[in-house]
């Protein structure tokens, strides 16, 4: 006796196979593919039609499809941009700017959301001399300081980065770092600014505010990163543009445009769930059209990291950065951003 859709309720198609159902109508499969797969799953013919038909006449997934096909619009557009981006046959690099002026930053770069690295900015900070182990030491390695902790045993350590904090002498940490290994296990990052920005406050003082594109803003005066080789930040995206002041070592930049959305597999906040440093193109094929901007950051470059922009940064010596986002424009992007959740 063949099954009505009604019946198929009851029969209990499993729940997670109902999403799959509704997730694929949605994207566009054609139906009795979807059928076969059930079929091949172990799920009776049936039961496997009647499922997907009920699936299709539900006043649910018939108003998702409206909504479905307004986002393939909005995936239209960033194609669209992607194709016109990557034309260019400057896709790939990043210019270097010396001295860049306030009004080209702004106009170039900075509306027209474009990166690009800046030159010559640093070369008056005395923390570019004056930030040596033994100076940290002797001028705060008394003082008691946070920094993540453990994050190897966690594949989502950046997710996580809450119950990595660990508080111990700054003396200590900097043994650690400059020891020599190579590990992503500690790093001092933004995630710890909170605690940080008041122990260490007198470092900012040897990194005067750049006033020729930055806002002195007491409450916001940035964020101090110190970390070993090997240290990794995974791929993500910022709410806010971005400055990363190179202050020490040298850090690798791998950049992907806000145009790449919908093939960065993001699936929480700001995160994707590719490991960019070991991409796995078979859980994650769309990902492998994807062409990174690499940019190797030296000492006294500052990068500038527009909103939205994926990226994803590696130590390639023991490293100290700042990084600021008290722009003289609106840069508030967190304010009318609302997507936390998980989503596929």
């Amino acid at each position: 006796m063949s099954l009505s859709p009604s019946d198929a309720v009851e029969s209990a198609l499993p729940h997670d196979w109902r999403q799959w159902v509704a997730k694929n109508l949605l994207q566009g499969i054609p139906p009795e593919e979807l059928v076969q797969v059930l079929i091949q799953n172990g799920f009776a013919p049936e039961l496997a039609r009647a499922e997907v038909t009920l699936a299709q006449n539900h006043p649910y997934v018939q108003g998702a499809q409206s909504l479905a096909l307004k986002l393939k619009k909005r995936d239209w557009v960033l194609q669209c941009q992607t194709i016109l981006l990557e034309q260019s046959p400057y896709y790939g690099g990043v210019e270097r700017r010396e001295r860049l002026s306030r009004d080209e930053f702004y106009e170039t770069y900075y509306y027209r959301n474009r990166p690009v690295v800046i030159t010559g900015m640093l070369d008056q900070w005395p923390a570019m001399s004056r930030w040596t182990p033994e100076y940290l030491k002797a001028e705060y390695g008394h003082l008691e300081v946070e920094v993540q902790c453990g994050r190897s045993k966690d594949p989502n350590y950046e997710i996580n980065s809450n119950q990595y904090k660990k508080r111990m002498p700054f003396e200590e940490y900097i043994d650690w770092v400059e020891s020599g290994l190579e590990t992503n296990n500690y790093y001092m990052t933004a995630n710890n600014s909170g605690h940080n920005a008041t122990v260490l406050k007198g470092l900012w003082n040897d990194v005067p505010v750049i006033t020729e594109y930055l806002k002195d803003d007491p409450a916001n005066p940035g964020f101090f990163w110190y970390g070993p080789k090997g240290i990794i930040t995974p791929l993500h995206h910022d709410l806010t543009n971005n400055f990363m002041a190179q202050v020490k070592g040298h850090k690798l930049v791998r950049m992907i445009p806000p145009s790449r959305l919908p093939e960065v597999y993001n699936h929480l906040h700001c995160y994707s769930q590719v490991d960019l440093g070991n991409p796995d193109y078979e859980r994650f094929p769309l990902f492998a059209g994807i062409r990174t901007i690499d940019v190797m950051l030296a000492p006294g470059e500052i990068l500038f990291l527009p909103v939205g922009y994926w990226h994803y940064v590696s130590g390639v010596d023991i490293s100290i950065t700042m990084t600021y986002t008290n722009f003289i424009p609106f840069n508030n992007f967190g304010a009318i951003y609302s997507t936390y959740d998980y989503f596929d």
